[in-house]
């Protein structure tokens, strides 16, 4: 004889299809948007921000009487919705790094709310929470597991074994290939005292000795990466001042492709807002005498203004990062880059190649060339007298 509980799940497909009929199907992105599982959220539901941001915790740093790392971790970072969060425990010795969080923030924009509201079918209704319920439920989750893996650091922190050398900045450095989406716009967030030893590092050595030497011995690109630094401190360390320990950062980062955003004791205030991809093109120099391969990278802010752009530059074996800020106009399919240069480059040079204030002009087909020149902001000559300073650029998307 068949059970009568074998006909349940008949019953319910008959309602579906009946519903079905009666225009009440099941819509699938709402059905996405009230999913209670977050990687399946995580992986389903369309990317609306592109930033990635990637926080590293110097388990040296801290201990049980420091609360406000996690504090500032859990009421400071302003993520947007769906925007990746990665959490990294750094041995600054060892250089291990140890992955304990990877998530996307389920959250959902208000357009999304109100469609997948609105886009509820009688089966959504019986069997599933509305959005705006599920995203609380969802959130909370979020919050339970951030908190435990904070706890996992703080954990690790106290096995710690202390070693001679304590260098987080070298530590990043080799964590390098963790830079891959090309179309993210990586914010780093770096928790440390910022104490900074290394074998064959001088403890004396001035602020151009330390950089070179990092940049020599842990070289590394950051694709254009944002990079605040928190919980430093000059309190206990006769070698160097905040300031010098900052213009060390601050160098080493721009040598490597990122910009050093802020460098305190606390996070400064984050940025809350819809991030888009980074647009990237390659392309090729000339000028100077020297020609070589060249790439341009920018995302665009609200307003047309270019947000995170950079030229890199190949001379022989090295590569010069150069940052700009400016603005991007287009009318139909032909547009216009504006923009200056914001650092010298390199940055503690006595004869830099770059200029801040030199002026970058292009102008091409949108998303198919841009040509123009990078020069001076005023009319200046190479150390030959004759040529112009100014570079000719080509670019195209890859």
């Amino acid at each position: 004889m068949q059970s009568k509980f074998a006909t349940y799940p008949n019953l319910f497909f008959l309602l579906a299809a009946a519903s079905c009929a009666f225009g009440y199907c099941p819509n699938a992105t709402a059905q996405i948007l009230a999913t209670p599982n977050i990687e399946e959220l995580c992986k389903s539901a369309p990317t609306v921000t592109f930033r990635r941001t990637l926080i590293y915790v110097d388990l040296a740093a801290i201990g049980k009487s420091k609360t406000e790392w996690g504090l500032t971790i859990l009421n400071r970072l302003e993520l947007g919705p769906r925007e990746w969060l990665t959490i990294l425990g750094v041995n600054p010795n060892t250089f291990e790094i140890n992955q304990v969080f990877d998530s996307c923030y389920p959250s959902l924009t208000k357009n999304e709310l109100e469609e997948g509201q609105s886009g509820r079918g009688f089966w959504d209704k019986l069997t599933k929470l509305d959005p705006a319920a599920q995203q609380r439920e969802n959130l909370q989750t979020f919050d339970a597991r951030l908190r435990n893996s904070l706890d996992k650091l703080l954990a690790d922190a106290g096995k710690l074994e202390q070693g001679k050398r304590r260098n987080v900045i070298g530590a990043l450095a080799f964590d390098k290939n963790r830079f891959s989406d090309r179309s993210a716009l990586y914010r780093v967030i770096v928790y440390t005292d910022g104490t900074l030893i290394d074998a064959d590092l001088d403890a004396g050595a001035d602020v151009t000795r330390q950089v070179n030497f990092l940049t020599t011995k842990y070289p590394a690109s950051f694709f254009g990466a944002d990079i605040s630094i928190f919980g430093v401190s000059d309190s206990g360390d006769k070698n160097a001042s905040l300031e010098s320990k900052e213009r060390v950062a601050s160098a080493f980062f721009l040598n490597s492709w990122g910009h050093l955003k802020s460098f305190s004791s606390s996070l400064p205030q984050q940025r809350n807002e819809l991030f888009p991809a980074v647009t990237r093109w390659d392309g090729t120099f000339e000028g100077g005498g020297t020609q070589g391969a060249s790439k341009l990278a920018y995302s665009i802010s609200s307003g047309g203004g270019l947000s995170d752009a950079w030229i890199a530059f190949g001379v022989g074996r090295t590569l010069l990062y150069v940052p700009f800020e400016g603005e991007l106009r287009c009318e139909g399919e032909q547009c216009k880059v504006t923009a200056t240069c914001t650092e010298a480059i390199p940055l503690l040079s006595s004869t830099p190649y770059f200029r801040k204030g030199d002026r970058l002009l292009l102008q091409g087909k949108k998303n198919v060339a841009f040509e123009g020149s990078l020069g001076a902001e005023t009319r200046e000559v190479f150390k030959d007298g004759t040529l112009e300073v100014k570079y000719n650029l080509k670019f195209f998307k890859p």
